[in-house]
């Protein structure tokens, strides 16, 4: 009778073994990809005319290759053996994006970008209702796209950028957009966007990032929407580059509270238009990068600019702006704030530059390229600055420097 309980411990921990290694094992037991997605891929791959990389040979029906969710670019839920993203970025791949990827259901995450498909967007893409996150971006405007109506069937995507594909003939398009619940991340650059319906000027709630950059939209059709957006969201990038923006800006745009990051540049905007949003802009919120080159600004700039005290990244290039009107707030900006990049290249600078530019000791790039500055005026402020900054760029080209 007493051996009986030693019996009963052995018996015991053999089994808890045993459960332990049936669990090690089920645990790291790996499930191979579902047919129909494996499928699904193949088809993809037979639009595929040209594979730049060799990315693809890895995909085949070898008995060696059956596994699609070891296949380069593909992965797999380790559980369910759904395909959940795909990730073919950057492989310079040509040919057309087939409908089979609607077979993809349980997908999270599509990226096509740097590539060269062209050819109709299919709508099948719709189907991908799980999916997070689509990028196609850079395929060089060989995509294109008539509607964005199949973006109702993405009720879950958080970043979508569509860059450089054709949507000239998507003319709901900010309709589509404006009924994405959880969109945070919007890149529509190199689109040739449609002109926005007034009918359409409600916005999602949700976007963070906005780059609209090198459309023809204008002022008066993107002026409406934006300041919806603005009172709605909770925007922190905004990219409205080269989208032939003249004339005033209204006030409204003060208001944008949230923006950390505004590109304005390559637009036709005035001095005039600019600064009485831009300086209740500074007193607002935490604007960081900032970049107004290849505008129309000249004359004075009011001390205002001096105000910006978080900015980092400042571009002011390309315009018409003179040594008056720019080193009074310029100097107080460096002694409030900690700006590691400047940009006054092509403007009107000359005459002799104040030694406070050596105090700009927080800069890491600073241009100063196509302007009429003279040796006396640089020298000795910038023996100054090398001794005490972290410059990486200097660029003084195109200036009167001799001796």
């Amino acid at each position: 009778m007493s051996g009986r309980p030693f019996q009963h411990l052995i018996a015991f921990s053999l089994l808890l073994i045993c459960f332990i290694a049936c669990w090690r094992v089920g645990d790291h037991a790996e499930v191979g990809c579902i047919e129909r997605e494996r499928e699904a891929i193949l088809q993809f791959k037979d639009g595929v005319v040209y594979d730049y990389h060799g990315v693809l040979p890895s995909w085949g029906n070898g008995e060696d290759k059956k596994d699609c969710c070891r296949w380069r670019g593909v992965e797999c839920n380790n559980q369910t053996g759904h395909v959940i993203m795909l990730d073919l970025s950057h492989y310079y791949l040509e040919g057309k994006i087939g409908p089979s990827l609607g077979e993809l259901q349980h997908l999270q995450h599509l990226n096509l970008s740097w590539n060269q498909f062209e050819g109709i967007l299919p709508p099948q893409l719709g189907n991908l209702s799980n999916l997070q996150s689509l990028d196609l971006d850079h395929n060089y405007q060989q995509i294109t796209c008539e509607n964005l109506d199949w973006l109702f069937g993405l009720p879950l995507l958080r970043q979508l950028d569509l860059s450089s594909a054709n949507l000239s003939k998507a003319i709901h398009w900010s309709q589509a957009i404006n009924k994405m619940p959880f969109l945070t991340e919007l890149h529509l650059s190199y689109t040739q966007l449609p002109t926005i319906s007034i009918s359409h000027n409600n916005c999602s709630k949700s976007l963070v990032v906005l780059d609209l950059s090198w459309n023809g939209l204008t002022s008066s059709s993107i002026y409406p929407w934006l300041f919806n957006l603005f009172s709605t969201s909770s925007l922190f990038h905004l990219d409205l580059s080269s989208k032939n923006l003249k004339g005033s800006i209204p006030n409204a745009f003060g208001n944008m509270t949230t923006i950390a990051y505004l590109d304005l540049s390559w637009n036709g905007l005035t001095s005039s238009s600019i600064y009485p949003w831009l300086f209740n802009l500074f007193s607002t919120n935490s604007l960081f990068h900032l970049d107004l080159s290849s505008n129309n600004l000249n004359g004075s700039i009011p001390n205002a600019f001096g105000n910006m005290t978080t900015l980092a990244y400042l571009d002011l290039s390309r315009n018409g702006l003179t040594s008056s009107s720019i080193y009074p707030w310029l100097f107080n900006l460096f002694s409030t704030s900690s700006p590691v990049h400047l940009d006054l290249s092509s403007n009107n600078l000359n005459g002799s530059i104040p030694n406070a530019f050596g105090n700009m000791t927080t800069l890491a790039y600073l241009d100063l390229s196509w302007n009429g500055l003279t040796s006396s005026s640089i020298y000795p402020w910038l023996f100054n600055l090398f001794s005490t900054s972290s410059l990486v760029h200097l660029d003084l080209s195109y200036n009167h420097l001799n001796g």
